[in-house]
């Protein structure tokens, strides 16, 4: 599904190659005497008449025009003194086309009209705050990075006020985005910037953009509005300070062996003392209603999965942390030194963090109770068990921004700690940096070292062992053309690095990757049935060594993989989108063992049949497979398929989602050796924008034949819940619900019915 999010993120501001320099914002500042708006999105309150507007928006989806003809769009900015409101309308030549479901926030994909709006508080054009509002007044919300050219829904700016109204002429958007949830320098630093996107949902999706944008510049934030009404900002602005408080209270009956009842108190704080500094503080948080991971397959796998991050306390100013995703490849060095998701049950914590105009902090101190897999990552497999201890972690990361402006790189050292009590801990310290060598070029990357005083006993228990030191290094050259995109890794990462704070689910290697794409835009009539606006070929080229492990018995210069993977990708009418590459393999599943030739094709499509039908995501890879476990190449295939449909009922939003995913090897005696399958389905139905039932079902089943040497296995999980959840508010939500499991390996299920409360207050 890597794609249709791709087209979510990666096709804002992807003009053509026009020259096109993006010109202040006009603005207006609430005088003493002028009443604020109403966020309703009607856009009938006195003052938007004193507000100018902006109006030079662009084409540049399917192909690049200097106006947005019939789709004309505004843009009023509004300066209170507490909150920056925008106005949008959007002309429609077709209101009655418009796609504006109602649903769930996070939710507005780009088969449905939208507007967006980018801002970045710092003005370093480095990392944006991202909010998209579609014509029903559904929220999505997020961080774009410059570095890693990605957006990220998972931040969600709660106390952002939004509202949409549909008009004859199409519709108008309202937003109040108040200083709580902006970070910036105290002294005011650099202009703040701002650009603006609309897209328009029909069988040739259009994107229209307040800025322009070279094919060539390596992110979306190079070229963006300043505001008129911001060149000094308001002294109000500069000493402003908040404090937010939150309880909340959950109560839990279990029925499972036995039955038991648990109540938890928990608070979450919030302050900002001045306008660069935030202070965030959890105790005795309950987590355990947030939505459930989505099921993987990992029979086939040796190594650790990642695990998006869905917890509020840390997606705060989460860019900072310096925590960067995985590439559509699985692999995730910038998760090496944080990554949030190995915090398992926090008990408590504090984190401070502080923006300059061209550096910024934070520093993290908590406690967490035992939970979540201990991780010993190897160059063929990674040795984990479950984590029974509690411990106290550390993290803190400065990035000073790089040349007069802060815009020519960044540096960043930082430190990270894991005390497990008894001697037992791992500490990283190290660094990491980028750098822009030019208008196309960039080069990022990171070097750590690691101090392991821990190991693994045959029985899983962690023990203290004599101190072991080792690296990992990182270097990413990156270029990105008109039609050419190159990315070039290289990776060195010790036998015994472990970071107990951070993500490695491989050590003991050195990798080489280079992927290059060539991308050509057609700009002519997309309106056919076989028309492209987008057609793509790329070559991906891999290869993986050993470094020596005495340890585990791994001499040095071992190879492990290597990888010939020619693909293409095109993009379609209607937003459809087909890829695919082909697997030419060499694999070694064990030190010392065959390197296999493994051959297979993967294909994918993605599509958006309709407004009910959203979008249909079907990958598929088959052919020659390494099987792991029993270190041979067999026959094999591996399908996922992920369906979105939304429905109005009434005026009430229905969401439905089902992803499958299934996997098999065959056996060279006949028959399958692994069969893996899952299913998830998740229902939400919808009364209001904040108001929701939601159910989720999913099932996994491993099972593995018995064969010799080589024991079999039959697991299987299920899962399901039921939750009511209610917001009013930043600071006021409850949920109640049941749920039903059965974990793999448990011979009883578990019943749980559960309330949650929580209620706030600030100044």
């Amino acid at each position: 599904m890597n794609a249709f999010f791709r087209s979510a993120a990666g096709s804002v501001l992807l003009g053509a190659a026009a020259s096109f320099a993006a010109p202040p914002l006009p603005g207006h500042v609430l005088g003493p005497h002028e009443a604020r708006p109403r966020i309703d999105g009607r856009l009938d309150d006195a003052v938007w008449r004193e507000v100018p507007t902006f109006e030079a928006f662009r084409q540049f989806r399917p192909d690049s025009r200097p106006d947005a003809g019939a789709y004309r769009t505004r843009v009023q900015v509004l300066v209170e003194p507490n909150a920056l409101v925008f106005a949008i309308t959007a002309i429609d030549p077709e209101p009655q086309r418009l796609r504006a479901p109602l649903l769930r926030r996070d939710q507005v994909w780009p088969d449905q009209d939208s507007v967006t709006v980018w801002l970045d508080a710092t003005g370093r054009q480095q990392v944006a705050q991202v909010l998209r509002v579609n014509p029903a007044g559904v929220v999505a919300d997020g961080l774009y990075t410059a570095t890693t050219d990605e957006e990220d829904d998972t931040p969600d700016f709660l106390e952002v006020e939004a509202a949409a109204q549909r008009t004859p002429e199409g519709y108008t958007v309202e937003i109040r985005w108040p200083l709580i949830n902006l970070r910036y320098a105290q002294d005011g630093g650099l202009p703040w910037r701002f650009a603006f996107e609309r897209r328009v949902a029909r069988e040739t999706p259009l994107s229209l953009t307040s800025t322009g944008r070279e094919r060539q510049e390596t992110n979306l934030l190079r070229d963006m509005h300043t505001l008129d009404a911001l060149s000094t900002l308001p002294p109000s602005w500069l000493q402003a300070s908040h404090l937010r408080i939150k309880a909340e209270g959950t109560w839990r009956r279990t029925d499972g062996e036995s039955r038991t009842q648990r109540t938890n108190l928990g608070l979450a704080l919030q302050w900002r003392p001045r306008a660069d500094w935030v202070l965030d503080g959890l105790w005795r948080p309950d987590f355990s209603q947030d939505e459930l991971d989505a099921p993987q397959l990992s029979g086939n796998t040796p190594f650790a999965l990642f695990l998006p991050e869905k917890r509020s306390f840390f997606l705060e100013s989460s860019d900072v942390m310096g925590q960067q995703p995985p590439d559509p490849w699985g692999l995730a060095p910038g998760l090496a030194a944080f990554y949030s998701r190995a915090v398992a049950a926090p008990r408590s914590g504090l984190r401070a963090t502080w923006r300059g105009v061209h550096d910024e902090a934070t520093a993290l101190l908590m406690r967490d109770q035992p939970g979540g897999t201990w991780l010993r990552p190897g160059a063929y497999a990674t040795d984990r068990a479950d984590s029974t201890l509690p411990s106290t972690l550390l993290f803190a990361r400065h990035r000073w921004g790089l040349g007069a402006d802060g815009g020519t790189g960044a540096l960043a050292p930082l430190v990270s700690l894991r005390d497990w009590g008894a001697g037992r801990r791992t500490a990283v310290a190290g660094f990491d940096g980028l750098w822009h060598l030019s208008e196309t070029q960039q080069l990022s990357g990171h070097a750590l070292w690691s101090q392991d005083s821990t190991e693994l006993d045959p029985e899983g228990r962690l023990q203290r062992a004599r101190a072991r030191h080792s690296h990992n290094a990182w270097l990413l050259w990156r270029h990105r053309g008109e039609h050419w995109r190159v990315n070039a890794h290289w990776e060195s990462i010790g036998a015994g690095f472990v970071n107990d704070n951070g993500f490695v689910p491989r050590a003991g290697i050195r990798r080489t990757t280079v992927e290059t794409h060539y991308a050509l835009h057609p700009e002519a009539d997309a309106t056919g049935a076989f028309a492209l606006t987008e057609l793509e070929g790329s070559l991906r080229l891999q290869e993986v060594r050993t470094l020596r492990d005495a340890r585990r018995g791994v001499p040095g210069g071992e190879t492990v993989g290597q990888a010939l993977q020619p693909g293409w990708f095109l993009l379609g009418a209607s937003g459809t989108e087909l890829w695919g590459h082909v697997n030419l393999q060499r694999l070694r599943a064990r030190t010392g063992g065959e390197l296999h030739a493994a051959r297979s094709l993967s294909l994918g499509v993605g599509a958006h049949p309709g407004p009910r039908l959203a979008f249909v995501n079907l990958e598929l890879e088959a052919g020659r497979l390494l099987d792991v476990d029993a270190d041979r190449v067999v026959p094999g295939a591996n399908a996922s398929l992920f369906v979105s449909y939304r429905q109005s009922i009434g005026g009430w939003g229905l969401l439905a989602e089902w992803q499958a995913a299934r996997s098999r090897l065959q056996s060279p005696a006949g028959g399958w050796a692994l069969s893996e399958r899952s299913n998830a389905l998740k229902l939400v139905l919808l009364p209001s924008a904040s108001h929701a039932l939601r159910l989720v079902h999913q099932r996994t089943r491993s099972q593995r034949v018995d064969e010799p040497g080589l024991g079999g296995w039959d697991d299987r999980e299920r899962t399901s819940t039921l939750t009511w959840l209610a917001r009013e508010g930043p600071l006021r939500n409850w949920s109640v619900g049941a749920s039903h499991a059965r974990p793999a390996g448990e011979p009883q299920a578990r019943t749980e019915l559960f309330v949650k409360w929580q209620e706030g207050g600030g100044r």
